[in-house]
């Protein structure tokens, strides 16, 4: 974190030659002041009660926020500074059978990079984000649903270069844009974390103090060598009310890989509108990786002696995998009011360590409220996972607030 106003510091040097030179309004528009200012915070806190659970240490209610305060500094049209500051829970948390609150939660940076939009359709950025790699993370609605994809497949930690252009804008054909990035995984001062430090590589956790190279995983490799290329598309009219994401995604593998990784993601909404006041929403997302995690080298089973006695040793293996991530759902909207229904499943195909697979479905209402909050509630049922018998079913409460500035 200490990092942050040198990088800021240093992005301004770069801009401000040519925010210079644009920051003058065109003749006849009015006049607009630069630099400029504004963001957006979004926090939501959940109460996951589990009433019944085939492990009984995942009994009882954890209670945790997830939220992101977002930022631009906009030196000119063209030149601007974006942050995003995220906090979340980065550990693995058992109520067993008790109450727990906001344990293990973190605070990082997400999101700090350079941007440049030279015309209207085109953007080029530079610096620290989450490659364009599928959508869920951003646009499922519900309970976990989003939370679930943002573990699962959200590329965080891209350190690197990117853009996006629109290359069909037309009224017949609608608004088609296509984005490239190439990155490296995130080892810099940026990558350190707030509140919950934990030194790499101790316990189960997502994040420890800083990210480093010894924790592997796909991508960190050191270089810059891997990237992704998306296509997103709406305002078709021959398919009205309908967007489409498209991806593909390569990542080298860490010290703990063996082979690459690639992704590809395909996503669709599609809107239906009975009236002015009543809409449903139509969302799905299909994902899958190859040589997920880049084919790592993990503990495989124990040795046996010769009296077929665990000696408490085991001989590394190459493990390969292809990992499906699927969500469909549907949300139907009437005013302030809103219901949900969802199913996700996670397919995990291995050639040592088999995981089960792990299904999800949930329902839930919910409302707009006064001041800018918002109450989901409802009901979550999950099958599979580490054991094929696990099952839980769990009470879900979400408060949101979000506000602009």
């Amino acid at each position: 974190m200490r990092a942050l106003p040198s990088l800021i510091a240093a992005l301004s040097l770069v801009a401000l030659p040519a925010a210079a030179q644009l920051a003058d309004p065109p003749s006849g528009t009015g006049v607009n002041l630069y630099p400029q200012i504004s963001g957006e915070m979004d926090a939501r806190i959940f109460s996951q009660s589990t009433t019944s659970a085939t492990d009984r240490r995942q009994r009882g209610t954890n209670i945790f926020m997830r939220g992101e305060i977002s930022a631009g500094l906009f030196l000119s049209p063209e030149w601007s500074i974006q942050t995003t500051i995220e906090t979340e829970p980065v550990g693995e948390v058992e109520p067993n059978g008790g109450t727990t609150a906001f344990r293990y939660q973190a605070a990082f940076i997400e999101e700090l990079r350079l941007d440049w939009r030279p015309t209207d359709r085109l953007t080029l950025y530079g610096g620290k984000f989450s490659a364009p790699f599928g959508r869920g993370h951003h646009d499922f609605p519900g309970l976990l649903m989003d939370v679930r994809a943002e573990e699962t497949y959200l590329i965080k930690e891209s350190l690197g270069i990117g853009g996006t252009a629109t290359y069909v804008s037309d009224v017949r054909f609608g608004e088609h844009d296509i984005s490239v990035a190439a990155f490296a995984f995130d080892t810099s001062p940026l990558s350190e974390t707030a509140f919950t430090r934990k030194r790499c590589c101790e316990g189960d956790f997502e994040r420890f103090s800083r990210n480093s190279r010894r924790q592997g995983g796909p991508g960190n490799t050191g270089q810059f060598d891997n990237f992704v290329i998306a296509l997103d598309g709406d305002k078709m009219p021959f398919l009205p009310n309908t967007s489409y994401h498209l991806a593909f995604l390569s990542r080298g593998p860490g010290v703990d890989g063996t082979k690459r990784e690639t992704g590809f993601a395909a996503g669709l909404r599609h809107e239906i509108r009975w009236s002015e006041e009543l809409r449903t929403l139509l969302f799905g997302e299909f994902v899958q990786f190859r040589g997920a995690g880049g084919n790592p080298r993990e503990a495989g089973p124990e040795i046996l002696d010769a009296f077929s006695m665990g000696t408490g040793e085991s001989e590394p293996v190459t493990v390969s995998e292809r990992r499906r991530f699927t969500t469909i759902g549907a949300q139907t909207r009437h005013g302030p009011w809103r219901a949900t229904v969802g199913f996700q499943r996670d397919e995990r195909k291995r050639s040592e360590n088999t995981v089960p697979r792990a299904t999800y479905i949930e329902a839930s209402v919910g409302r707009d409220l006064p001041l800018n909050f918002r109450l989901d509630v409802g009901y979550q049922r999950s099958i599979g996972g580490e054991r094929r018998e696990d099952k839980a079913d769990a009470v879900i409460a979400v408060l949101g607030w979000r506000a602009s500035f």
